[in-house]
C-alpha cells in the first residue's frame, strides 16, 4: 500500500461503489470520506486516470485496520447525490414577540448540499423593546453552523422602542456537500418588558 514517496493509498474500483448509481462525484466523496473520524486523517481521494475508480491517500503514516475498514464501508454505501450553487432566501416578516428570557427562534433553515467554493450569508432584521423599561431589552442571535459542526454566531442588543436594524454578513469556505444550517433567535433582557423582532430576511449567495 505505501508509495516511493513514502505515501499510502487504496484504490477503489467502481464496482465498490455497491450504492452508487452512475458516475462518481469525486468532490461529493472527498468531503465524505474527509468526514470520517479516522486515526490518520485523509489527505486526498482522487480519480484513477481512466475514470473507473478512486485512489484514496494518506501520508505520513499508514492508516489504521480500522481506519480501512472504515473507508471501505463508506465507499461500499456512498450514494452520491447532487450539490447546487443556487442562492438561498430565507423570510419572516411578520412581527414576532416575546416576554420570556429563553431564546424563542425566528428563522431556522438548512441548505441543500451545495457546491464547493465561498458562501456569504447576509441577514436583515428589526428588533426594538414594545415599551422603555428600566434595566430591560432585547438580544438577538444570529448562528451559522456548517454541517461539519463549525460554527459562527454575531449577536446585537437593544432597550429602546424605536426600531435597531441588526443586520450583518458572515461568509463561509463550504467543501462540496457540506450544508449552511442559519439560526436566528431573540430573547428579552431584564425582568420586565415585552421584546419584539421583525422584518427578518436570510440570504445565502456563493461569492467565488
Amino acid at each position: 500500500m505505501a508509495d516511493d514517496e513514502g505515501g499510502y493509498k487504496i484504490t477503489f474500483l467502481r464496482a465498490e461503489f455497491l450504492a452508487l448509481i452512475g458516475n462518481i462525484p469525486i468532490a461529493l466523496l472527498r468531503t465524505e470520506l474527509q468526514s470520517l473520524a479516522l486515526t490518520v486523517p485523509i489527505t486526498d481521494a482522487r480519480m484513477m486516470l481512466m475514470g473507473n475508480g478512486v485512489i484514496v491517500e494518506w501520508l505520513g503514516e499508514p492508516p489504521t485496520a480500522q481506519d480501512r475498514l472504515d473507508v471501505r464501508a463508506k465507499v461500499a454505501a456512498f450514494v452520491g447525490g447532487a450539490t447546487t450553487a443556487e442562492p438561498f432566501v430565507y423570510n419572516s416578516f411578520a412581527v414576532a414577540t416575546s416576554a420570556s428570557t429563553t431564546p424563542v427562534v425566528k428563522i431556522n433553515e438548512t441548505t441543500t448540499p451545495l457546491d464547493a467554493g465561498t458562501y456569504q450569508v447576509i441577514w436583515t432584521s428589526s428588533l426594538r423593546m414594545q415599551a422603555v423599561i428600566a434595566n430591560t431589552g432585547i438580544s438577538a442571535t444570529l448562528r451559522l453552523t456548517r454541517s461539519d459542526g463549525v460554527f459562527v454566531e454575531q449577536d446585537d442588543a437593544w432597550d429602546r422602542a424605536v426600531k435597531h436594524a441588526y443586520n450583518g454578513a458572515l461568509t463561509f469556505q463550504i467543501q462540496a456537500g457540506q450544508t449552511i444550517t442559519s439560526l436566528l433567535t431573540f430573547q428579552r433582557l431584564g425582568a420586565s418588558g415585552t421584546a419584539e423582532l421583525s422584518g427578518a430576511r436570510i440570504t445565502v449567495d456563493k461569492i467565488s
